[in-house]
């Protein structure tokens, strides 16, 4: 068989852009940025837009509301800030100030001197640790061998590989 032809590939039909669903999902990308995406139906849009008022419409902001719950608690939130959004889009990377936290986030709107009106909400996510664990399993142990040299390379910078790359660079 010819691989330089495609035509043995199988053309189906393409899969929607939007699936007429109301959701937003976050996922962790590393200890310090998540990705979101979402989707609001027509529908929602047009109920959101009667609910506003067509006059009052252009002055609407659309927000990401990103909630840190507290490290003990799954139910607290300690922290939020907001990310203000485009109407058009439809996904975010989203910068995080602490590795190894429980996130949600919330995309909702606001009028200029109103309140955060939310329409959707993710689901929970940790991010990484950015650090080694402090968790030492036997039954997955490394050889005293491989250890030593690993152990061996940590100390000579006592960081993390994501430390390393924050860490201002001295000029000799």
């Amino acid at each position: 068989m010819d691989h330089t032809e495609k035509s043995y590939l199988p053309r189906g039909e393409a899969l929607p852009q939007y699936y007429a669903e109301d959701r937003l999902v976050i996922l962790p990308r590393d200890p310090y940025n998540i990705f979101a995406y979402w989707e609001l139906s027509l529908p929602t849009r047009e109920a959101l837009k009667e609910k506003v008022g067509a006059e009052q419409w252009p002055g609407v902001t659309f927000l990401l509301r990103v909630c840190k719950y507290t490290w003990d608690s799954e139910e607290v939130v300690e922290s939020y800030f907001d990310l203000n959004v485009n109407p058009e889009h439809d996904n975010w990377y989203i910068s995080v100030q602490d590795a190894d936290r429980l996130y949600h986030v919330e995309l909702g709107w606001k009028l200029p001197q109103g309140s955060f009106q939310k329409i959707l909400r993710s689901n929970s996510v940790r991010t990484p640790r950015d650090s080694l664990s402090d968790l030492i399993d036997e039954e997955w142990q490394l050889p005293d061998w491989k250890a030593q040299k690993l152990f061996r390379r940590i100390s000579l910078y006592h960081l993390s590989s994501a430390e390393l790359f924050r860490r201002p660079k001295k000029i000799k």
